[in-house]
């Protein structure tokens, strides 16, 4: 039995790694998904105004702040049950879902894309293809996504929110932009420029309204025979993906998919449902549903798993079975899946519905759902700036609360996101957070259940038992934001990448 460590494994940040015992059959019989560093926001938030907490927790990740800003305010609001405006709430969506395309894009391009240009795939007949299309430091194609996608996302994000990161618009009571009529048009103008790169560039002169009426994987087949659209990002990807076997890797997650929803409609229904699918059968979300297990996690043992709203975080850094310091976030006692294609799940997206029952779950069809959301979340941003109406107000008068508890649930863009704030004589008694990546890099809970990631990781064959490039397809498709889950201390200076093989 082999163990291979590869260290650093992020792109976004280096504080993960993965560990794998490998088998004389080259099968991955064990793994564990470690988050090296500790966050420590929980215990710096107790004592703390419950507005000042919100906003700090932003500070937990410079990748994905808005959906912390977004969630903490949620979470105070509905300490007492508040209902903010019409203009708020469009407000947030937007700054939310423009972040959620950025945060896609840049992971396709930027952290998963590039694993494709790997050397172990030279002799493939595309190989030159992705080189022009992923290679970093060879692609002008990456440079017009940075220029002509990602920087007027985040101009839009800026628009309302002053800035990004940390965006200031989100607080208790709505937001704190009152946009003027020029401010909507530049948003717009943004928006329907990135619109038209993504049909241009992404989909190679298909419309969005054209890829919205692909419903199933026929459709997607028929599609496929459109020579602009076999030659775009995501048909190239679609035939690079059943050529290179990606529909294969990553297919021993959990069948539970969690979503907390995202996108109000004037009707109050969501763009995306809040809800959970557990083996098979759709349910509601149930909050007092949600423990944290800290078995195998550098934090002290409870006879019981914690609903986050009664909380606790007390380190314990020589514990002894531990190896991460991430807790185990569990539902029902059951291990969650989160992110783009849970969402897709949980809505019943007919085309990503189709795929999962053709494919499975996998990397491919990971991969492909968060190009999919990414086009139909762009055309209803473009909707509800032009549904903001400026006579109509943005904010109402928020007090200070004394006592209560708050749930704040959003979608962030690697999945489901929830702060859990109980307040006491105006302050902070507890402050507790589960990210995305909490729920799908948690660690081995006390009845000896991996998590998402490591779940998908076992049972993998690798081509070479030297190999790491499937472990790191399988990974970076779910793609891990660690520091969203713990914080970084400490100044040793890591390599970018480093694999190797221990006995």
């Amino acid at each position: 039995m082999l163990k291979r460590i590869i260290d650093p494994l992020n792109r976004v940040e280096g504080d993960m790694a993965i560990e794998v015992s490998i088998g004389a059959d080259n099968v991955v019989k064990d793994a564990k998904a470690i988050g090296y560093v500790y966050r420590g926001f929980e215990n710096i938030f107790i004592g703390k105004r419950p507005f000042d907490a919100m906003r700090m927790s932003q500070r937990s990740c410079g990748v994905c702040p808005v959906s912390h800003g977004t969630a903490g305010a949620y979470a105070i609001e509905n300490a007492i049950d508040f209902k903010i405006p019409r203009n708020a709430e469009l407000i947030r969506d937007i700054v939310l879902g423009a972040n959620i395309i950025v945060s896609n894009a840049t992971h396709f391009y930027f952290m998963w894309g590039p694993d494709l240009v790997d050397k172990s795939y030279k002799d493939y007949e595309l190989y030159p293809e992705l080189v022009k299309r992923f290679d970093p430091l060879k692609s002008p194609h990456l440079k017009r996504v940075l220029t002509e996608a990602r920087i007027p996302l985040h101009s839009v994000v800026a628009t309302f929110g002053g800035k990004f990161p940390h965006p200031a618009h989100a607080i208790p009571g709505g937001v704190t932009c009152v946009p003027k009529h020029i401010e909507l048009i530049k948003a717009n103008t943004f928006l329907t420029e990135v619109k038209a790169f993504f049909e241009k560039e992404i989909l190679n002169g298909i419309t969005i309204d054209e890829w919205k009426n692909v419903k199933s994987v026929k459709d997607l087949l028929e599609l496929m025979k459109n020579e602009n659209f076999a030659n775009s990002d995501i048909g190239v990807f679609i035939k690079v993906g059943q050529d290179l076997g990606l529909h294969k890797l990553g297919e021993g997650s959990p069948k539970n998919f969690l979503s907390y929803g995202f996108g109000f409609n004037s009707d109050g229904s969501m763009l995306f449902k809040r809800g959970l699918v557990e083996n098979g059968k759709y349910k509601t979300v149930d909050p007092k549903m949600i423990t944290e297990d800290t078995s195998k996690s550098y934090y002290e043992n409870e006879k019981n798993a914690r609903n986050p709203v009664d909380g606790i975080t007390k380190p314990s850094v020589n514990k002894k079975g531990a190896y991460t310091w991430i807790k185990a976030p569990r539902y029902n006692g059951k291990v969650i899946e989160a992110g783009p294609l849970a969402r897709n799940i949980v809505n019943k997206d007919p085309l990503i519905m189709d795929l999962v029952k053709t494919f499975g779950v996998n990397t491919f069809t990971r991969t492909l759902a968060r190009l999919h959301e990414c086009l139909l979340i762009l055309p209803k941003l473009i909707e509800w700036v032009d549904e903001i109406d400026l006579s109509k107000p943005f904010y109402h008068p928020f007090p200070e609360i004394a006592e209560g508890v708050g749930i704040g649930l959003v979608e962030a863009p690697r999945g489901a996101l929830g702060h859990f704030v109980k307040i006491k004589d105006e302050k902070c008694l507890s402050y507790q957070i589960i990210t995305p990546t909490t729920w799908n890099c948690s660690p081995t809970d006390s009845k000896k259940e991996h998590g998402a990631v490591e779940q998908a990781l076992m049972g993998v064959k690798l081509k070479d038992k030297n190999s790491s490039i499937e472990l790191a397809h399988i990974v970076r498709g779910f793609d891990p934001c660690i520091s969203c889950s713990i914080h970084a201390i400490g100044n040793e200076k890591k390599p970018l990448f480093v694999s190797r093989v221990m006995n």
